[in-house]
């Protein structure tokens, strides 16, 4: 019984902090990180749909994405940027990938294809993948790079629109969370929540605080300014760091202010048919996420336990018991309390994505899910060499 109670009542503080408190230097004044209120679209900035007249330079890094990338490359295409070019760095795929964007050059000629060389000791991937499209890039004048994932798909005038805000308001880096697939079940059950843990990681009111040092961006799209790698490749300093985006983002903010934010101007068009395809995505940063420390792994799948899984148990632990003393009418009202922020707080990542409420009940199963992954890609790192993505061990 003392089990259930000081679980339950653990269980209910962390959710009235995370509901209240976390990510926020200003209780009243900031947004909750559960909020989904910081998004791109929704920011009121004097936007004027003119040419850009900034030179920007579009970086992808693509390994076997023959079913993606066209669509990447129209939407560029559509963006009617003049000064807009675009550098992809085919990092050694064994597809059609560089056969498709050769094909693209009769529509936009305005695009490089650069042939990655052989990955080295001590890079990762789409690291090395960068750092050689920044090498190349950096011999031209840019004014931005932009850095999306070869699945990305941008909504027309994006960039004209990034490019007025960051001016606008001087930031040296502005990332916009791509909208991803959710459309079969095991993509709505786990996509969801990788947000919401996401935005639980690295609140928003955080990243876009200047004077916080909690730093992050999303990888499928990020617009910076040009000079900031013009003097050094970032992409130098963090050879072996898996977790790019939020690295390079650490690197850029020691700089300036950066912001991050949500969209539904920016979607993925990668497919999660399987429970395997996702748990190999996350697999493959999970441990690093945690520094490859196993104390970080314990405590992490602890909380997991305690803030998602065990208000359940409480609450069916405490129905069970209802007769037989009025500490379990207590025990049933602190457990509903939990699960009652649980539904609160998720809320609005399930509306977001515009799926079922059902989907809403059902975080516990995703917390057990991505705890198992967690604990898989320790496994994996620990007794075999890392985690498979691609081809490659991470």
């Amino acid at each position: 019984m003392g089990f259930y109670f000081l679980g339950s009542i653990l269980s209910l503080t962390l959710w009235l902090y995370l509901t209240f408190c976390h990510g926020k230097r200003k209780i009243l004044k900031n947004f909750n990180f559960w909020s989904n209120r910081i998004v791109f679209e929704n920011l009121k900035f004097n936007f004027k749909n003119k040419n850009v007249q900034d030179k920007i330079c579009v970086l992808i890094p693509a390994r076997n994405e023959e079913k993606t990338i066209l669509k990447t490359l129209k939407s560029l295409k559509d963006q009617k940027i003049n000064n807009l070019e675009i550098i992809v760095i085919d990092d050694n795929s064994t597809d059609n990938t560089s056969k498709i964007i050769n094909n693209f050059k009769k529509e936009f000629k305005k695009i490089f294809l650069l042939s990655g060389k052989k990955l080295p000791p001590g890079w990762v991937g789409k690291t090395w993948a960068l750092k050689q499209g920044v090498d190349f890039a950096n011999h031209k004048k840019y004014d931005y790079y932009v850095f999306i994932d070869s699945d990305i798909v941008l909504t027309k005038n994006l960039l004209v629109k990034v490019s007025t805000f960051i001016n606008s308001c001087d930031f040296e880096m502005v990332s916009l969370m791509a909208k991803l697939n959710c459309k079969t079940v095991w993509e709505k059950i786990l996509i969801p929540p990788f947000i919401f843990f996401f935005q639980k990681i690295y609140p928003f009111n955080l990243v876009i605080d200047k004077n916080s040092k909690i730093a992050a961006a999303a990888g499928g799209f990020i617009f910076c300014k040009a000079k900031i790698f013009q003097h050094q490749n970032l992409y130098d300093l963090i050879p072996n760091k898996v977790i790019d985006d939020c690295n390079i983002a650490k690197l850029i903010k020691k700089r300036g202010s950066i912001w991050l934010g949500l969209t539904n101007r920016v979607t993925s068009e990668r497919q999660y048919n399987s429970l395997k395809e996702i748990w190999k995505m996350v697999s493959r940063t999970a441990f690093e996420q945690l520094n490859y420390s196993i104390l970080q792994l314990l405590l992490s799948l602890f909380g997991l336990f305690v803030i998602y899984i065990h208000p359940y148990l409480g609450l069916i632990y405490s129905l069970q018991n209802l007769e037989n003393d009025y500490l379990f009418s207590l025990l049933l009202l602190v457990n509903i309390l939990s699960i009652s922020f649980m539904i609160l707080t998720f809320s609005p990542t399930i509306k977001f994505y515009k799926i079922g409420k059902f989907f809403t009940f059902t975080l516990p199963l995703s917390a057990i899910i991505y705890g198992c992954i967690t604990l898989s890609s320790a496994i994996n790192y620990f007794f075999f060499a890392g985690n498979n993505w691609k081809g490659r061990k991470y």
